[in-house]
């Protein structure tokens, strides 16, 4: 639809269900911040400045997501998203490879605390900077709506291809596809048969097994505490809440050779490894909590399963409650063979929207707003860097992920490769008024213990695995 935005005309689309999701946050959130996400891509090698501000630019130019700005309309306050035609930026230059890398990382946090202006203003940040240690490249800030995860590390495989192709007077890297023609495909969903068919399945999955059960990631407490001031001894739902959003990043490296066992054990058995973490969370989850065993974990799905929408851009994150009910005789196998056909169940009724669902689970059950029935919200991110030209390999390769002092969930695990070793780095984002760092070392001692002992004992039972641990 054309909308006539500051006496410019532009084709203008309706939020997706993901970017919904986003502006659900932003009006729930005292912060705009919360949204933001920073991030640093560092090669060890020299720079050479004018190739990287082109390869940026010509990265942008091809990233549709990277020029999509939202209209609010003044007068019935629906949300519009347009893409602005492409302009050639010059983007700043900071060194810093003088600093202490603390303070560094210091400046570039209070840099993502820096919210952008959600209706009407660019939505993405990116500067060129030098590193400590002889590491150089780009910080880049971009609003949740614009990308995710998945879009940040396909953008900056972008970029270093194209910063090849410069250098080297080669051709450009695949063109990427288009973020509004994944938005006009999301939009037909709207009355279609799939989301008959979604609607139908959702509907069946919130009665199929009777209320969830809610459990902590630091034990029962909260909820027993919670029954307590609600008079209802019965409760099966929890609230996490925070008053403004505050909260931090806490990580963690897994060697690359333990992660190797873990690539192997899938590989050998045939089952993914986000099931393997999954099963691993559900575990602990379960120890933590009286050895329960009706276990909900809310599962992130990219919904990239499409060439369109692998290399679109975009935010096509959705998410949804992967619960399992399994006694304590179930063995680690099952276990994760009863994950895997969970989350096929999921990823084909992905598409159904997040928020509706959150709210007809609420209401079947009488839960109280705000509350869920998942203290863990979880991510694998399998993509990495690999496959980046040929003269890239051999040169070290630094990502970092910037924390801009909010976070937009009370508590979340992100698992992801990382582009230097292949090696797992977990990220715990946290809200300061519902988790410790104590808390989060914790759980992250007996994850790592669960982990292992899962794989090294596969016919053990969950009860085993727990006593072992």
């Amino acid at each position: 639809m054309q909308k006539t935005i500051g006496g410019i005309t532009y084709e203008c689309y309706p939020l997706t269900s993901p970017q919904l999701v986003q502006a659900f946050t932003l009006r729930y959130s005292p912060t705009a911040e919360v949204v933001n996400i920073g991030c640093g891509q560092y090669l060890q090698t020299d720079l050479n400045l004018a190739a990287l501000r082109e390869a940026l630019n010509r990265a942008v130019e091809r990233c549709e997501s990277m020029r999509m700005r939202i209209w609010k309309d003044p007068e019935t306050g629906e949300l519009w998203q347009y893409i602005e035609p492409y302009q050639n930026q010059y983007f700043e230059y900071y060194d810093f490879s003088a600093w202490k890398e603390d303070k560094v990382t210091e400046v570039l946090n209070k840099w993502t605390s820096q919210p952008f202006d959600t209706y009407g203003g660019k939505l993405s940040r990116i500067v060129i900077v030098s590193m400590p240690n002889g590491y150089n490249g780009y910080y880049f800030n971009v609003h949740h709506c614009c990308m995710d995860s998945a879009s940040v590390i396909a953008f900056a495989k972008d970029v270093l291809d194209i910063y090849c192709s410069l250098l080297l007077d080669k051709p450009f890297p695949k063109p990427t596809t288009s973020f509004i023609e994944s938005v006009k495909q999301d939009l037909t969903y709207e009355g279609s048969k799939k989301q008959k068919k979604d609607e139908e399945f959702w509907k069946k999955w919130i009665e199929r097994d009777g209320e969830p059960m809610y459990t902590d990631f630091t034990g029962p407490g909260r909820l027993i505490q919670q029954r307590r001031e609600n008079n209802n001894p019965d409760q099966r739902w929890g609230t996490l809440a925070s008053s403004d959003g505050s909260g931090g990043t806490i990580t963690y490296d897994l060697d690359a050779q333990s992660t190797q066992k873990i690539m192997d054990f899938a590989m050998e058995h045939s089952v993914p490894v986000s099931a393997i973490l999954l099963h691993t969370i559900r575990t602990v989850l379960s120890k933590f909590n009286n050895n329960e065993t009706d276990i909900t974990i809310r599962d992130f799905v990219s919904r990239r399963s499409t060439l369109l929408h692998k290399k679109c851009g975009g935010c096509r994150m959705q998410c949804y409650p992967l619960r399992t009910i399994m006694p304590l005789d179930t063995t680690v196998l099952e276990s994760i063979r009863q994950i895997k056909k969970a989350q096929d169940e999921i990823f084909l009724h992905a598409d159904y929207g997040t928020i509706r669902l959150m709210n007809e689970l609420r209401a079947k059950y009488g839960a109280a707003p705000g509350s869920h029935y998942h203290s863990v919200n979880f991510t694998y991110q399998p993509a990495t860097l690999g496959g980046m030209m040929e003269e890239l390999k051999g040169i070290n390769f630094k990502s970092y992920w910037y924390s801009s002092g909010k976070q937009p969930q009370p508590f979340y695990i992100t698992a992801m490769h990382r582009p230097s070793d292949g090696g797992l780095t977990f990220f715990f984002g946290y809200q300061t008024e519902v988790a410790t760092p104590e808390e989060i070392q914790f759980l992250y001692y007996f994850t790592g213990r669960v982990l292992f002992r899962s794989i090294e004992n596969p016919d053990k039972t969950l009860k085993e695995i727990i006593d072992m641990t």
